[in-house]
Parts: C-alpha cells; sequence; structure tokens
C-alpha cells in the first residue's frame, strides 16, 4: 500500500482508476427496475460505481463481467422456478459475486427455513409443511393447528401467487384450486393472524444488519393480501426500539448477515411474530427513507470488500 494511503481512502483510489461494475438483476416485465428501487442506481453512482439493469433471462449477458451482481427485481422467479435456480447455479460457475450470497439466497428460496429459524426459538408464527404425498385434507391442517382460519401458500412464491385464506365457509371453494395445486409443489400453512386485517404487517429494512426504516403494510377492506397488486397500501412508520431489536435477534440468528433484508411480521402482545424473512428479491421500499438508498448503496460496496 502507498504509504499515503489509509485503509478507508483506499477503495475511493482504486475507484477512480477502474469503476466497480455492478449488475441490478431484474426481470423483463421491469428492465428499469420498480418504485423506489430506481433510487439505487444514482446512490451507487455517487459513490463511484458503474451501474447496468440487467435481465435474469437474457441469455446475451455476460454474468462474469461484472465485479457484483445484485438481485433486485426479478419477480417472475417462482413462475420460472427451475429457470431461476439453473440460473443462479450458472453464477456460481462462473465464481459471480453475488449479492445477497448465493448460500443466503439458496437458504432462504424456500419457506422452509422458518422451521429451521423456529428451531433456535425464534418467534415464528406455527406452521406446517404439506407435501405431495401428503393428503390430509384442510380440515385436518385447520385441526392440527387448532385455528378456525388458515392461510396456505407455496414454500416458493413471491407476491401472495397462490396464496389462500381458509375457512370453515370456504373450504370446499378453496379445495378445488388447492386439490390440485398441492400436486404441484409443497405448501406452507398457517394459522390465520387477524392482526393482519386490524392492524396490519410490519417491515423492517435492514442493510448490513443495522436498521433503516421501516413501513407498515395494510390489505383493502375485506382482503388479507397485503401486496399493492391485491389492492394493500404501504404507510411510512416509526416503530419502537424494542420491535427494532426482536427484528434484529432474528437477523444475529444467521450463519451469515445478509446484506440487505426486510423482516416481516405481525405484533402480537407486544410480541413481533415472523411471518416471513425476505432476502431474496425484496421490494425495500427506498422511496419511503431520503437517507436509505444510500444506506443500502453503502452495505453494497462494503459487502464487495467481504469474504
Amino acid at each position: 500500500m502507498h504509504p499515503h494511503l489509509t485503509p478507508q481512502s483506499q477503495p475511493e483510489d482504486l475507484r477512480a482508476q477502474a469503476p466497480i461494475h455492478l449488475a441490478l438483476v431484474t426481470s423483463a416485465e421491469l428492465p428499469n427496475l420498480f418504485g423506489g428501487e430506481q433510487l439505487l442506481p444514482p446512490a451507487l453512482s455517487a459513490l463511484g460505481a458503474q451501474v447496468s439493469s440487467c435481465i435474469w433471462t437474457d441469455v446475451t449477458v455476460q454474468w462474469q463481467s461484472f465485479d457484483a451482481v445484485i438481485i433486485r427485481c426479478p419477480w417472475d422467479y417462482h413462475e420460472k422456478l427451475s429457470d431461476f435456480l439453473n440460473w443462479l447455479n450458472r453464477l456460481r460457475e462462473l465464481q459471480v459475486k453475488v449479492i445477497n450470497d448465493l448460500d443466503t439466497l439458496m437458504w432462504n428460496l424456500n419457506k422452509k427455513y422458518l422451521f429451521e429459524l423456529s428451531q433456535k426459538h425464534l418467534p415464528v408464527i406455527p406452521s406446517l409443511c404439506v407435501t405431495p404425498d401428503n393428503q390430509r385434507s384442510l380440515a385436518e391442517l385447520m385441526k392440527q393447528l387448532d385455528s378456525k382460519q388458515i392461510v396456505i401458500k407455496p414454500v416458493q412464491s413471491a407476491g401472495a401467487w397462490r396464496t389462500l385464506r381458509v375457512s370453515l365457509e370456504n373450504m370446499l371453494e378453496v379445495d378445488r384450486d388447492f386439490s390440485e395445486w398441492r400436486q404441484e409443489q409443497d405448501f406452507l400453512v398457517q394459522p390465520f393472524m387477524p392482526e393482519i386485517m386490524s392492524e396490519g404487517e410490519w417491515s423492517l429494512i435492514f442493510f448490513d444488519g443495522k436498521f433503516s426504516h421501516a413501513l407498515l403494510k395494510r390489505a383493502k377492506a375485506g382482503d388479507f393480501r397485503v401486496q399493492s397488486d391485491h389492492g394493500g397500501t404501504v404507510h411510512s412508520v416509526e416503530v419502537s426500539a424494542d420491535m427494532q431489536t426482536q427484528a434484529q435477534t432474528i437477523l444475529n440468528a444467521l450463519e451469515r448477515m445478509p446484506c440487505y433484508a426486510r423482516v416481516d411480521g405481525v405484533l402480537r402482545d407486544g410480541q413481533f411474530m415472523l411471518m416471513e424473512l425476505e432476502l431474496l428479491e425484496p421490494e425495500l421500499f427506498l422511496e419511503l427513507n431520503p437517507e436509505a438508498p444510500q444506506r443500502f448503496a453503502q452495505a453494497i460496496m462494503h459487502a464487495l470488500s467481504a469474504n
């Protein structure tokens, strides 16, 4: 190292000589990213990086030409799952640096990770897994979970795809679809949390393991799905230090701290109950906090130097 260069100043000098080239991964439907995610490229550029938005299904992209690939909006992956898994494996073969790292992504791709977190005595909503060879009826699942209403969702999905709320009143109607779907993939079954409708779903965003901002997602009247595709709304909120600590505890239990994370859950009697830990391609709502794009960009640049 040059005697006048400190470790802190070295990255800027190196970037001046050879700009870091980053690929932000998206889908064909969202070639320029989506919403607040569009604030990330200028934040990275301000730190000296060259940024390209790349569609994961584009066979012409030379992924190995990038210093790192950051997963952002490939929101059709669950409908092309085998192709997406092959693409991730291709990145591994090419020894491309991926953020979040590939091991974290592969672990988080399947919602069965919730069982692992539950075994660590973390506050996870009780769950069952139904596989194609498991013929437990919806009524039996409701009885096992001791709940008059349940939610079923594929273990690999996004945007509330194939997610259904089941009650005694609609069980026969739901089973028309579910009886077919359950032959195709594994499903997660959870008791319905009424707090989703009365209060909403809390999402806490972390970069490099540090809390950045939070939001509350509310479903439209009569629905339980908080996603905007289903009429849900998003509200920027302040959350208590206690809720931040509870979400942080979940992240601290991971084998490796992710560069970015969204911790989704509901509050029950003051306890943050984890619904999902989003480490693959979560919308991070960067538009809700003026410092969030810079925080994310800085976390990415820090991850570039990590082993």
